[in-house]
């Protein structure tokens, strides 16, 4: 189960940041909502793949240990989620803007730009 949360996590991915460029350049209510709830989908993946996650699990057992020590578990641990969510709200703050015809170009681009920093880079780009 981990490999194939692991695998729709990765692939996920490229759909989010593909809908984030696509609400970015129309901040319109259809590309940001492909674009908020994609993102949405990819934090309950990821939140379920904590669950089953061994690295993630071992890191929660000994957190005092990892913050201290830094590296991969403390990166999952602490910070990948946290950008998550954070443009996960950015991505639904945008959304209702857009909705409303207010401008949200700003909003779309925060959260792509958490996105972009939140995206574990030095991990294989494609896990098949």
């Amino acid at each position: 189960m981990y490999e194939v949360l692991l695998l729709l996590h990765n692939l996920l991915r490229w759909f989010v940041l593909l809908f984030g460029l696509w609400a970015l350049l129309r901040p319109e209510p259809r590309p940001g909502a492909f674009f908020a709830h994609a993102l949405t989908l990819q934090v309950v993946l990821g939140l379920l793949l904590a669950f089953v996650s061994p690295l993630f699990q071992g890191a929660l057992a000994a957190l005092g240990e990892v913050m201290r020590a830094g590296g991969e578990p403390r990166y999952f641990v602490a910070e990948h989620w946290v950008g998550g969510l954070l443009a996960l709200g950015l991505a639904h703050a945008g959304l209702a803007r857009a909705r409303k015809g207010q401008g949200a170009r700003l909003l779309f681009a925060l959260s792509l730009l958490v996105l972009l920093l939140s995206i574990p880079w030095f991990r294989p780009l494609l896990r098949l």
